[in-house]
């Protein structure tokens, strides 16, 4: 499935920070980026404070594919704060995989304050800059927890959303859609922060480069999907059987030792599971076990290595090993 080569400056973490619904369609002379301006500009009145109600991790590979799970925060006080033992969808929002692009373009709404909400004009002396190009993104869904495994590519939704750089490691998307609790469109705003991209070391490999791998499975004979991402310090794992849906996520976390001081060294740890189907990310910390092309076995399904690239932060451009 990969149409890219390798390119270590693809791969990304995002972590998203709040999600900001918007009325659709945008009253004429609507700022936006809107939520930024919150509480002191608010000309549409809408609360005052963003909030995020999941854990919503994103991890995009070398060559643009990645794994987005999003799982509500607990409501209840004895609830554990992430589900991490399988079992019912209940706190799942959203799953999903595919394939990622963008795009720079111009800024499509260069002037973000209203000057007279009622006549709809804009102050045109508040021109804005951006650190980095506006961008325009889109995310296929091979993959996706709302739908399927049959669910044609042309009912999957359509998703996509004009970035804006707020930061060298923030980025604010706005887009419109279709709310799955109304089924009625409406637009939002998600405040996305990039995480490092760091190494992973175990006492098996104490001093290892940064992996980015993907594993995927296909199997339309049994109505089966699923892809793995691994990067850095995180993986993220969904496979589907018809509409079950079972995802994982996994971290990194150093050891500490005991003055309760972190080790250069660490293990990895599930933080997430939902549903209970197989996921193979663990062959995935075990750099020696796995490599391009290689098949990971469970029943009568068949994983496929698509991707493993290695890379240094200290090596000079170019040099990454595939």
């Amino acid at each position: 499935m990969p149409t890219l080569e390798p390119d270590p400056t693809n791969a990304s973490i995002s972590h998203r920070t709040y999600f900001y619904p918007l009325p659709y369609p945008l009253p004429p002379g609507t700022p936006i980026p809107y939520s930024p301006g919150l509480p002191h500009q608010n000309p549409l009145n809408l609360p005052e404070t963003p909030v995020e109600p999941t854990s919503s991790l994103v991890l995009t590979s070398t060559t643009k594919q990645f794994v987005d799970i999003r799982v509500f925060k607990p409501i209840l006080r004895e609830d554990p704060e992430l589900p991490n033992e399988g079992g019912p969808r209940v706190r799942l929002d959203w799953a999903f995989s595919g394939t990622s692009s963008s795009d720079p373009i111009p800024d499509p709404y260069p002037l973000g304050i209203i000057e007279n909400p009622d006549t709809a004009t804009r102050n045109t002396e508040h021109h804005r800059s951006w650190p980095n190009p506006v961008k325009h993104a889109s995310w296929t869904h091979w993959l996706d927890s709302r739908h399927p495994v049959s669910t044609s590519p042309e009912d999957m939704p359509n998703d996509e959303g004009t970035m804006f750089p707020v930061s060298s490691t923030e980025t604010l998307e706005f887009g419109q859609g279709v709310n799955p609790a109304t089924g009625k469109m409406w637009a939002y705003e998600e405040l996305w922060i990039d995480g490092a991209i760091l190494p992973a070391p175990t006492t098996n490999e104490p001093d290892p480069p940064i992996y980015s791998s993907v594993l995927r499975l296909d199997d339309p004979q049994h109505d089966v999907r699923g892809v793995v991402v691994r990067l850095g310090r995180y993986c993220q794992g969904i496979v589907m059987k018809g509409n079950y849906v079972t995802v994982e996520r996994w971290e990194w976390a150093a050891k500490e030792n005991e003055l309760g001081e972190e080790e250069t060294v660490g293990d990895w740890k599930r933080t997430v599971r939902i549903g209970d189907q197989f996921l193979p990310c663990a062959t995935t910390f075990e750099p020696g076990v796995l490599s391009k092309g290689a098949k990971v076995r469970y029943w009568e399904y068949e994983w496929i290595c698509e991707e493993k690239v290695a890379w240094k932060e200290t090596k000079q451009e170019g040099e990454v090993n595939v």
